[in-house]
């Protein structure tokens, strides 16, 4: 190994160790990110829709609406059980929605949904359901289609970018191409999977987000100052930069606007 490679070997180790920092804080403060209790989902909701859960407590039925927010075709109805404290005797766990009934109200309608015994059952406080508003049916979890179709579309739409700012930064090689398609490639993947495992925080909390994005960056830096050497290692650099503030973007703009 030449003295340059010995190089560029140690200062890779420096940065696998800033690495962990960003990556130890985020375990560390994952409890400030509070999960709503429940998560009903639906497709192309009215824009007058509004849903409200029935709860019984103590023989008295209490109404509590649920907090609307909307992503393109998806619409999210989240129950939080911090908002729940005014409720009497609330103590948030799976028993408190035994006998509860989900009301959807548009156009002047009303459909009343029990949430069926068998879901209580698998309640884990940190749950969704899909809601069909054309037959009132209410399914528990997520469909994996939808999970596999979001995760290859954040994928694609991010390596794009990243390629595009590679064809600007004219890098012709196919091993050019090769080291930089792999590595974003592992990159947005596993950033993808971050961002679909936020589903059911508050997605505005991204500071976490951003140091993850940090953190891409400082392995990719000397990756590419190492291996796309086809323009110069400075190059490289300053490639790392311009395509993770890309795909940066991009990443925030799927965690703030896009389904989860």
């Amino acid at each position: 190994m030449t003295r340059i490679q010995k190089r560029r070997v140690a200062l890779l180790l420096v940065f696998l160790m800033i690495l962990a920092m960003p990556v130890s804080a985020e375990a560390s403060g994952r409890g400030v990110y509070y999960r709503p209790s429940l998560t009903f989902i639906t497709r192309n909701a009215p824009e007058d829709l509004l849903l409200h859960m029935e709860l019984n407590r103590g023989g008295e039925t209490v109404s509590v609406y649920l907090y609307r927010e909307d992503r393109l075709w998806e619409s999210y109805f989240r129950f939080y059980h911090q908002t729940a404290h005014n409720l009497p005797d609330w103590h948030g766990s799976r028993a408190e929605f035994r006998d509860a009934v989900l009301v959807a109200e548009t156009g002047g309608r009303e459909t009343r949904i029990p949430l069926p015994e068998e879901m209580q059952k698998k309640l884990t406080m940190n749950d969704f359901f899909m809601l069909d508003l054309s037959d009132g049916s209410l399914r528990f979890g997520l469909p994996m289609g939808r999970a596999v179709l979001l995760f290859f579309l954040r994928l694609v739409l991010t390596l794009t970018a990243a390629l595009l700012v590679l064809r600007f930064f004219q890098y012709r090689w196919r091993r050019s191409w090769a080291v930089a398609g792999i590595a974003h490639l592992i990159s947005q993947g596993a950033l993808s999977l971050f961002v679909a495992n936020w589903v059911n925080y508050n997605p505005k909390m991204i500071a976490v987000h951003f140091m993850v994005m940090l953190a891409v960056l400082i392995v990719q830096i000397p990756v590419f100052w190492w291996l796309l050497d086809e323009n110069g290692s400075e190059t490289g650099v300053r490639y790392a930069f311009w395509s993770n503030l890309a795909t940066g973007v991009l990443n925030s703009v799927f965690l703030i606007h896009f389904p989860l």
